[in-house]
């Protein structure tokens, strides 16, 4: 299926996994409910998605699926037990068609489990665990995220000391294992930090051994402005070469950070660099409504509407639509999801330049 990500006719309809009747004879709204974080460590990130949405919705028309639509935005608050009790509110009390949004992994869990039969289009969060038959992801896995940039690594600095670093939590965890196991050397020393609690990172950075030649680190959110700040501010750019995840030198990081940034390389599965014309209109249309460029996060949270747009427009069982939609073009190129309904991508190569994450390589994907 060959869908451009601008000018589309959109769609939108309702369901919770049920029958919908073709848009000529009902016009009831379609009722999309996005938990997001808008306090703690995530909040910039919530501020991306619930932009993106709402631009997805002004350019056409507020309508999804043919239907007029609306978008229900809860907060998480970082929080698995509020993200599932908004969960249930929105399910309950709100009768929302599908759930998106979704940042932090363990939320996403807690929100999958709570769900039931109403299908949830996950518009971020990696965790690895999250999956079932009404689950789809448009973002990537924790894993196949370390993995592209292990493979990455297994050819640019093959046979170097490597050590890896990262917040303690499931998408820290699982994107070095990932890391690990596309590099592909035998065991890796890993530094794991408090997840959110963490103040000063100078004790965990001198964990790193004297003959470390590359550090990957996972950092996402306001750790990863932390950890920026603290790898410039402490000399550790001069003492080891870093590789980053997409998350630690993402738009909205690079808010905060700028010259801390400067030379990092990442990996990821988005830049507003990339050279397509669905990218072009994509940034043009995010410039113009915030006046700068946009995030990983943004695109994911764009692609997500898109992506229930296109299944509700089909009619009938929305899990089931959501489930056969093909491939996809958009801002980051073309992708589809696999038979776990997870993305199928390329990955980039990015580096930070001048306040632009230029691409200096692609990774395809794993054959599966």
């Amino acid at each position: 299926m060959r869908v451009p990500v601008l000018g589309l006719v959109v769609l939108l309809a309702a369901g919770c996994g049920g029958s919908l009747p073709p848009p000529d004879e009902d016009d009831r709204p379609v009722k999309v409910g996005a938990i997001i974080s808008q306090m703690g460590v995530y909040a910039m990130l919530g501020d991306d998605m619930e932009t993106a949405m709402r631009l997805y919705l002004d350019d056409h028309g507020g309508r999804l699926g043919g239907r007029p639509a609306e978008l229900l935005v809860a907060d998480d608050g970082g929080s698995p037990e509020l993200g599932q009790k908004e969960a249930r509110r929105l399910i309950d009390d709100e009768a929302v068609n599908v759930i998106t949004g979704l940042i932090a992994s363990p939320v996403a869990v807690a929100v999958v489990q709570e769900a039931g039969r109403t299908p949830v289009v996950i518009a971020n969060a990696g965790a690895d665990e999250l999956g079932g038959p009404n689950v789809f992801r448009v973002s990537y896995t924790n894993h196949d995220h370390g993995e592209a940039a292990g493979r990455y690594a297994a050819e640019r600095y093959r046979g170097q000391n490597v050590v890896l670093m990262a917040s303690d939590y499931s998408a820290g965890t699982e994107t070095l294992q990932g890391f690990a196991d596309g590099y592909g050397a035998g065991p890796l020393k890993r530094i794991l930090t408090p997840y959110g609690r963490v103040t000063d990172l100078e004790p965990y950075f001198e964990r790193i051994p004297p003959e470390a030649e590359l550090l990957f680190a996972f950092y996402a959110g306001g750790e990863a402005t932390a950890f920026a700040r603290a790898f410039k501010r402490l000399g550790y750019d001069t003492k080891i070469k870093l590789l980053a995840c997409m998350n630690l030198t993402d738009e909205d990081v690079l808010r905060a950070t700028r010259a801390d940034a400067e030379g990092i390389t990442s990996v990821g599965m988005y830049s507003p660099a990339l050279d397509n014309p669905d990218n072009a209109a994509f940034v043009a249309r995010w410039r113009s409504r915030t006046g700068r460029n946009p995030s990983a996060v943004a695109v994911q949270s764009w692609d997500a509407m898109r992506l229930i747009d296109e299944a509700v427009g089909r009619g009938g069982d929305l899990v089931r639509r959501l489930g056969e939609l093909g491939e996809l073009g958009g801002p980051r190129g073309r992708f589809r999801l696999d038979a776990s309904h997870n993305p199928v991508q390329n990955w980039y190569v990015r580096e930070y330049h001048n306040g632009v994450n230029g691409v200096i390589a692609t990774i395809p994907p794993q054959k599966e």
